[in-house]
């Protein structure tokens, strides 16, 4: 299921950059995507953060996200513990701007091993716990550091969980190479906030002056990420009188209200390389379909949604210089359901 809402995601990101790329915005307008796997109070859940710009934008230079208020985290893995994986795609200044994908795993490290670059980065040479993005980047292999602590002093008025890292590019990195796009599931470390209101996740960005090694702090922006409290898709199938065929409807809701535009995508099981079928939920959130199954079929219902709010849904961070520029709203869910032909008689 994992890897479903990885791809569809994805795809789903995709859309957000073209509507970005399709209107007029400043020269740094990155997004940040959060997208929880399991929904509800108090519901273990593995997170997948995205940080999401296009090549008009200026390179990054640091990214900082805060988890809301709510949220329990566990920083304690041992070094080693593989948390997920990252997908990244970067575009190659000097490479006549071909972009490229690099793909890794996440894997905890010792804080201890990165004092210096710690320093450097957040100005602070402890944390407790330190995520590494282990990729190849034009058959260099890199490895990306992510400083991660429970927040504290004014960063605890507003969030649970802060997490930074800093990027190289595209001056100095192999064939110029700049990130656009970052992606990373983060699994046994998160617990959904004891309520079911809808959070709304933080990320603030610094780019590079353009042309520059230097960062740009008078650049920096915000993006917010909603994350709803809850999500659920709720499928029934019905054999037809018509040999073979199926109908097959359900509704999509997200914090009570409908999940309209939401695409949901059916799957076989357990083969769930290629969806058989894809629907698209209306406005008040039912979709409906009819299907010709040879015999009764095992199948999986997966519902996604990437949307660009446009408004930001909560006031900026003070003292952020560009303001809040991007919000995002994601949400994934899932059901299993079975596919009953009546029977020929």
């Amino acid at each position: 299921m994992k890897k479903l809402i990885r791809l569809a995601i994805a795809a789903g990101a995709v859309v957000v950059t073209l509507a970005f790329t399709g209107s007029a915005f400043a020269a740094y307008q990155p997004r940040l995507i959060v997208t929880s796997l399991t929904n509800g109070a108090n519901k273990p859940t593995t997170m997948l953060l995205e940080h999401l710009q296009t090549a008009a934008d200026d390179a990054t230079a640091k990214d900082t996200i805060y988890a809301p208020l709510g949220y329990q985290a566990t920083l304690s893995q041992a070094p080693g513990t593989q948390l997920g994986t990252v997908d990244a795609t970067l575009i190659l200044r000097n490479g006549g701007n071909a972009t490229a994908d690099a793909s890794g795993p996440v894997v905890v490290d010792s804080p201890s091993n990165w004092g210096p670059q710690a320093l450097q980065c957040t100005g602070t040479a402890t944390h407790e716990a330190v995520w590494r993005l282990d990729i190849t980047v034009a058959g260099t292999p890199l490895r990306v550091p992510i400083y991660v602590d429970h927040s504290a002093g004014v960063d605890a008025t507003f969030s649970s969980v802060k997490i930074q890292f800093c990027l190289a590019g595209p001056i100095g990195t192999p064939a110029g190479a700049q990130l656009l796009d970052a992606f990373f599931d983060i699994q046994d470390v998160f617990t959904s906030p004891a309520n079911t209101q809808t959070r709304v996740w933080r990320a603030l960005m610094t780019p590079y002056v353009a042309g520059s090694p230097n960062p740009n702090p008078a650049g920096t922006v915000e993006s917010q990420a909603v994350v709803p409290g809850r999500v659920s898709v709720s499928i029934k199938s019905k054999g037809l009188k018509k040999k073979g065929w199926v109908q097959i409807s359900g509704k999509v809701s997200v914090d009570g209200k409908a999940g309209s535009r939401a695409a949901v995508q059916i799957y076989r099981v357990p083969n769930l390389n290629k969806p058989i079928a894809t629907v698209k939920a209306k406005a008040n959130g039912t979709f409906s379909l009819k299907k010709k199954f040879k015999r009764k079929t095992a199948l999986f219902a997966i519902v996604i949604r990437v949307e660009d709010l446009g408004a930001c849904p909560a006031p900026a961070l003070p003292g952020v210089p560009g303001g809040c520029v991007s919000a995002t709203r994601s949400y994934a869910a899932g059901a299993f359901f079975t596919a009953k032909p009546r029977k020929r008689r």
